[in-house]
């Protein structure tokens, strides 16, 4: 293939298939998705059981809750995140980070996969806030509760549960493909910086489009009457929720794969 894989991506041949992608004239972010996902799937079925990435989805899932009573500070403190009526919405933002990074010291086995899974969390906090037309910078943390009360429906949730899906396994696939970027840079697909700053970009989108299947799912699970009849959601209804999602999420994109 003319190329050599940097030292971190194994010789194999799924890999060597990646990186020919990459190195080829018709660079196509849905092919080298597809096929670094099949070439990562032995991680990508440990991480639908990884305890990083289920308790930060349990986290945004108690949030959005959280928004439904008629307290949501007091809520805030039962998951550990100190609160007060005039904190802004950064500085709420910054301490479920705080909170996060403490959990997820727990879980060293995660590796580089729990603070990918905590960046999802904190970019889909963000992005709740840019739904109500508002920067984070500037909101309140009235904003960011009125947010999360709009996401707190089974369909709105639905979104939410995308975003966050679709951030995490996009970082997840810019941290195998990533180390063979800049070899490839200069080559027949991605001629220079800007074209390798644009493929990154398409990969982004791409794996944020496929994590449709997540909300359709999402949706259908965050059923509010339903869980106010069997009580607060566990750590283990959200930990058999991110198993199935990240299968539907995987099972998706190794489909998209060039054959």
């Amino acid at each position: 293939m003319g190329h050599t894989i940097v030292a971190g991506l194994p010789d194999w041949p799924a890999w060597r298939r990646v990186v020919g992608l990459l190195g080829g004239p018709r660079l196509d972010a849905k092919g080298v998705a597809g096929a670094t996902c099949k070439a990562a799937e032995r991680r990508l079925l440990e991480l639908q059981n990884d305890p990083s990435l289920a308790y930060c989805f349990w986290l945004l899932v108690r949030l959005a809750g959280a928004a439904r009573t008629e307290d949501f500070v007091a809520e805030l403190g039962h998951l550990g995140i100190t609160a007060r009526a005039d904190d802004t919405a950064l500085a709420l933002v910054a301490r479920v980070a705080d909170q996060t990074r403490v959990r997820l010291n727990r879980y060293p086995e995660s590796g580089p996969f729990g603070e990918m899974a905590a960046l999802a969390l904190r970019q889909t906090l963000r992005d709740a806030v840019g739904t109500e037309g508002r920067s984070l910078f500037g909101s309140s943390l009235e904003d960011l509760e009125r947010a999360f009360r709009r996401h707190s429906s089974s369909a709105q949730f639905g979104m939410l549960a995308k975003g966050f899906f679709g951030d995490f396994m996009a970082r997840t696939l810019r941290y195998y493909v990533d180390r063979e970027l800049a070899n490839a840079a200069g080559g027949d697909g991605l001629a220079n910086l800007a074209a390798t700053a644009d493929f990154s970009r398409a990969m982004d989108r791409h794996a944020r489009a496929t994590a449709e299947v997540v909300r359709e799912f999402a949706a259908g699970w965050y059923n509010p009457a339903k869980w106010e009849q069997l009580g607060q959601i566990g750590p283990d209804d959200a930990e058999r929720f991110v198993a199935h999602a990240l299968k539907k999420l995987r099972l998706a994109l190794n489909r998209q794969a060039p054959r």
